[in-house]
């Protein structure tokens, strides 16, 4: 048996001998949960929630789970910014936790989320009302920045990264089947001239900083390409794994 097989028994047997305490479900319940992670189903999503920066998010299948490079690309942030920033965009803000952070965390007054899916903002109005930031938040239905006025300090995104054809074999299985795919993928040939019309956007509206997590196989070539458009000071950042993910630049 693999390591990961026998990680996953565990925590199915964790999951069939919570307590009372800990989920206020009935046995019966518990067994489907545990069933239903087995099968390959994200425990994520089977709770309806997942652990970000320090709060619960409410997400369901129309988001992304959120990951801990997102969450260590908020601690570069927060680091850098807080106190500094007035206003920020988020684009493609899913669920809304690397806005919500940010702003929780006094790194910006007012933020702005927008999002393709309307599903996905839904998700984001709910997490910004149990977080009690409703009032700082702005969601707009849009595709990248195509509905987004005015400029910003601070502009932040985790866009679909991946390459829909020859990035595939990188992808978990699980992700593949469970998370949504526009959220993740780009065609093949499509891809670069996708970044320079959304870094051209960027450009556009940016009056600070630009942040964005990116597909370690590219964010070398995005980084050129953020020369090529006029951003100055580009920086490329690894995660926690050693691994090239985050880029910075500013205008």
């Amino acid at each position: 048996m693999e390591v990961q097989d026998i990680l996953k028994k565990r925590l199915h047997n964790n999951i069939l001998h919570l307590s009372d305490a800990d989920l206020s479900i009935s046995q019966k319940m518990k067994n489907d949960l545990a069933e239903s992670f087995l099968k390959g189903i994200p425990f994520a999503y089977l709770l309806g929630k997942s652990e970000f920066y320090g709060n619960d998010y409410f997400i369901n299948h129309d988001v992304l789970i959120p990951r801990p490079e997102t969450e260590y690309l908020v601690d570069l942030i927060t680091q850098e910014f807080k106190g500094k920033a007035t206003r920020i965009l988020d684009v493609g803000t899913g669920s809304g936790v690397i806005l919500l952070s940010l702003l929780q965390n006094n790194v910006g007054k007012t933020g702005v989320g927008v999002d393709i899916c309307e599903k996905a903002l839904k998700v984001a109005t709910i997490n910004s009302q149990r977080l009690r930031l409703q009032d700082r938040v702005s969601l707009l239905i849009s595709d990248r920045l195509q509905n987004v006025e005015g400029s910003f300090d601070l502009i932040v995104s985790n866009p679909p990264y991946i390459k829909a054809t020859s990035h595939k074999n990188l992808v978990h299985e699980s992700v593949d089947t469970y998370e949504p795919h526009q959220a993740l993928y780009l065609p093949d040939d499509f891809y670069v001239f996708w970044f320079e019309d959304f870094f051209q956007e960027i450009r556009n509206h940016l009056k600070g900083t630009f942040f964005m997590e990116g597909h370690e196989l590219e964010v070398e070539e995005q980084a050129k390409l953020l020369s090529r458009l006029g951003f100055t000071n580009i920086s490329i950042f690894n995660d926690l794994t050693g691994t090239k993910r985050f880029l910075r630049a500013c205008i």
